[in-house]
């Protein structure tokens, strides 16, 4: 693990780290070579490529360039290096754009009070080296949460794991339980927050998303859902599952990462524990990975602009996006 104060924001740094994962395991080769075309080569070469992108961009102020950070984007994306740095500046964009829902600075401990309510819990990696995270809608304060906070707070809880690889090979299935939620719950999603939250799943989450399974949808929420549903991406969609009981939901769960107030092996209050003490661990990351920015006054390179033909030519034709077109499409 990067300790924190090693996190560098340079763009164009004087020299770069070099790939210091974990020792994968037989599985998580398999996964990374035959699911996300990975190999020794094209891990470093993408690396360098993506690199190439973040200093050639006018825009981008500050931002990591650690392997352990960009290797979130590109196998998010399967190592398709266009499409990774798009994501890459999607993601810089949107968190940018909305420090309300994507920047924890000063609010640490607003969410280790958060945490107590334990609304949201990664429970820990299953058989399949995925992470499994529980979001439990009923167990929340409509008095103090807002929406902003639910997308925070998922977001930094999927974070505080994307630097690990096998986090980034394995991917995460999400147990999203509705059951016994209130209009009071319902009304605090606007269309707005909506919208950005769907925004950010589809364009600018660096995350492998295996399933998310729905249990317990009362019909006060259909309408969030189905609003919800109509901005997802089809790839989204088609990992979307919908369980009409915790019974119905524990046949496709493996038992090993299931809460146990859900029947399944896994204290809710440890793993809940286990995520305090990790964002205690990763604070001063947490409150780094908010200066990263991007400048949106300057005109963006990769736009369809005829004004910014120039630009286009010296950051985008000269840089991956132009130059590397033997890339394997998701």
């Amino acid at each position: 693990m990067m300790a924190a104060e090693a996190v560098c924001l340079d763009p164009r740094p004087a020299s770069y780290d070099s790939y210091q994962g974990l020792l994968l395991s037989d599985s998580l080769k398999t996964k990374a070579k035959e699911e996300l075309h990975e190999d020794e080569s094209s891990r470093d070469s993408s690396i360098a490529q993506v690199r190439e992108f973040i200093a050639k961009h006018p825009q981008i102020v500050r931002c990591r360039t650690d392997a352990a950070f960009l290797l979130m984007f590109l196998r998010s994306r399967k190592y398709n290096v266009v499409a990774a740095c798009q994501l890459l500046e999607s993601a810089l964009t949107i968190v940018t754009q909305n420090p309300q829902c994507f920047q924890v600075r000063d609010s640490v401990e607003e969410l280790n009070r958060f945490i107590d309510y334990k609304v949201l819990v990664p429970m820990g990696y299953g058989p399949e080296d995925q992470l499994f995270v529980v979001f439990r809608a009923v167990a929340a304060d409509v008095s103090w949460m807002t929406a902003a906070m639910f997308i925070k707070y998922a977001y930094v809880a999927l974070m505080i794991h994307a630097h690990e690889d096998r986090f980034q090979i394995g991917g995460v299935d999400i147990v999203i339980d509705l059951s016994g939620i209130t209009m009071s719950y319902m009304t605090l999603w606007t269309m707005a927050d909506i919208n950005l939250l769907m925004t950010a799943a589809n364009k600018a989450l660096p995350i492998r998303l295996r399933k998310a399974c729905i249990v317990g949808l009362p019909a006060i929420g259909v309408m969030v859902i189905n609003t919800c549903l109509s901005l997802a991406s089809d790839k989204i969609r088609k990992r979307i599952e919908f369980h009409k009981s915790i019974d119905d939901l524990k046949a496709a769960i493996d038992e090993s990462v299931l809460p146990d107030i859900y029947g399944g092996k896994q204290s809710l209050e440890e793993a809940n524990e286990r995520f305090r003490q990790k964002v205690l661990e990763q604070r001063e990351r947490i409150l780094k990975h908010a200066e990263m920015t991007i400048d949106l006054s300057i005109p963006n390179p990769n736009s369809k602009n005829p004004a910014n033909a120039a630009l286009q030519s010296s950051v985008v034709d000269e840089s991956v996006i132009g130059s590397f077109r033997k890339l394997n499409v998701d």
